[in-house]
């Protein structure tokens, strides 16, 4: 497992849509069973991309998303993990970006109470590098 990734604070997730063209979004990202994973919301883009095309990068960048002249490059297939494992994430998550993760609590109630859909915890993705 990469040392960078293990303690990489943001890390630059990169799905591909139909066309092939590269989405880039900057996730919080925790060592899971031989892999990476993140908690994020079942409804989201990247989850519909994973769909079609399993491909998927993990670069370490900063919170905005720019990654760093020389960093690695991680390739790897990505999944979308089942409820319990979601959980497990969510678990890991919560333990290594404590403070982070309870401000994103707060907004995803707010969203919720909203009726804006469903919290960015509700679903998690795990890539496993090549």
């Amino acid at each position: 497992m990469p040392a960078d990734l293990d303690t990489a604070k943001y890390v630059s997730f990169v799905t591909y849509k139909k066309d092939g063209s590269p989405v880039a979004t900057p996730v919080w990202v925790v060592p899971f069973e031989g892999g990476y994973a993140f908690t994020t919301d079942p409804n989201a883009f990247k989850v519909k991309r994973l769909r079609n095309d399993a491909r998927a990068t993990l670069t370490v960048c900063n919170m905005r998303g720019a990654i760093a002249e020389g960093a690695t490059v991680h390739i790897g297939a990505a999944v979308v993990l089942n409820e319990s494992d979601a959980q497990r994430v969510d678990a890991l998550i919560r333990k290594k970006y404590s403070i982070g993760h309870r401000m994103l609590g707060v907004m995803s109630v707010l969203k919720k109470i909203a009726g804006k859909g469903s919290t960015a915890g509700d679903a998690a993705i795990k890539v496993t590098l090549s």
